[in-house]
Parts: C-alpha cells; structure tokens; sequence
C-alpha cells in the first residue's frame, strides 16, 4: 500500500455503490410491504386507530387517532414490536413511537 493509501477507506465503482444502494432500498421496501400486510393482524382492533408513517433508523412512527390511542400504543409498543419482528429474519424494529401532529 502506498501512503496516499494510509488511512483512506476503500474505492468503490460507482455502479457497485449504486446496485448497493438499490439493494438496500428494494430490501427496505419489501420489509414495509411485509409490515403492511401484518399490521392489522398484530395490532388487532387497535389498528383502526393506529395507521403506519413509517420506519426511520429502525424506530416505527405510528399515526395515531386520540389521546388515549396514544397512551394505548405505548403500553403496547414492547410486545407488539416483539410480535411484528418475528415475521422478519432480523429484529429491525427497535422502537414504535406516536407520530408527531402534522
């Protein structure tokens, strides 16, 4: 290795960096697709006052319909990430939290 190569990460082609990225974002949509298809059977009742926002660095944001859905979705959040995670090879939901109001 010379010394300009000290210290410096790996080159990478920039259609191997794309094929990657659209690796990650294929995989990420087909975990959504799964989570949708799943969503009412683990949420049961509840899910017609919880509808999915969407997943940001492994935590699930929920929209949520009152207060007391709020307060109902945090009681559940730990077993129903349990519950949701099962249905994929690696737990990657690591928190479900209420969306912000828009």
């Amino acid at each position: 290795m010379n010394k300009a190569g000290v210290g410096m990460g790996r080159w990478v082609q920039a259609g191997d960096a794309l094929k990657q990225w659209q690796r990650g974002a294929r995989m990420d949509s087909e975990r959504m697709a799964i989570l949708h298809q799943v969503w009412e059977r683990e949420a049961g009742h509840l899910a017609r006052h919880w509808a999915l926002d969407g997943v940001k660095r492994g935590v699930l944001y929920v929209k949520v319909s009152s207060p007391a859905a709020t307060q109902e979705l945090q009681l559940r959040a730990t077993s129903l990430m349990r519950a949701l995670n099962k249905y994929f090879r690696d737990a990657w939901i690591k928190g479900i939290r209420p969306s912000r109001a828009s």
